[in-house]
């Protein structure tokens, strides 16, 4: 909303450089924000005890690209609308009750949503950043640009299941140690996976995508 409100005004803002900071960062930090540092990622996982189902298929994935192409469009609109853009990292940047109010009901709805979905829910189906850090990852790739990744060692694997069932994001991890593959763009590199291993058949580093 605040990206909206400044674009309105012809002001590029800190939620604009935030966005373009995590596209950066993915291109080699890949989705380790999501995994690591995201508010509503948090929350998902806390709520994730009550339902622990997976909620992960490609009409789910989609829609979230859908919402990020709208929404994006239309920013891009506003600052084409009201150019030429001003710069102001703090505009709308202060306490204020409706604010307050408004990030209230947005992280309500996280906790309501993947309560009702499963794991991850809004991660898969409604998050407005995610695409940001998915086109981070797919350019790195395409410029073979070394970025964080999973390793998987196929011949360690004793097919136990651990690491599906730790995967937040409700990811069949197992058959991607089996494939030697590990890249998926709804992985958030969490690293569930690597700790819950017993036989340590998942690694991770920095490194280009397998040829």
């Amino acid at each position: 909303m605040v990206i909206i409100l400044s674009a309105e005004k012809g002001m590029l803002n800190g939620s604009a450089v935030i966005f373009g900071l995590l596209l950066l960062f993915s291109i080699v930090g890949s989705r380790l924000f999501c995994g690591w540092l995201c508010p509503g990622g948090a929350v998902q996982d806390y709520v994730s005890s009550a339902n622990n189902r997976s909620w992960n298929s490609k009409g789910k994935n989609l829609s979230k690209y859908i919402i990020w192409a709208v929404w994006f469009s239309f920013i891009v609109f506003l600052w084409v609308h009201n150019g030429p853009l001003k710069g102001d990292f703090l505009y709308l940047v202060n306490i204020d009750m409706q604010y307050i109010i408004i990030y209230a009901i947005v992280m309500t709805v996280i906790y309501l949503f993947t309560l009702l979905t499963g794991k991850r829910g809004m991660c898969h189906s409604l998050c407005w950043m995610a695409p940001f850090m998915v086109i981070g990852e797919k350019l790195a790739d395409l410029l073979h640009i070394p970025r964080f990744r999973l390793k998987a060692k196929p011949d360690d694997c004793v097919s136990c299941g651990k690491c599906s069932g730790n995967c937040p994001m409700g990811l069949s991890i197992s058959d991607m140690v089996k494939s030697g593959n590990m890249d998926s763009v709804e992985c958030i590199n969490c690293l569930e996976c690597v700790d819950g291993c017993p036989k340590k058949a998942i690694g991770f580093g920095i490194c280009r995508k397998r040829q």
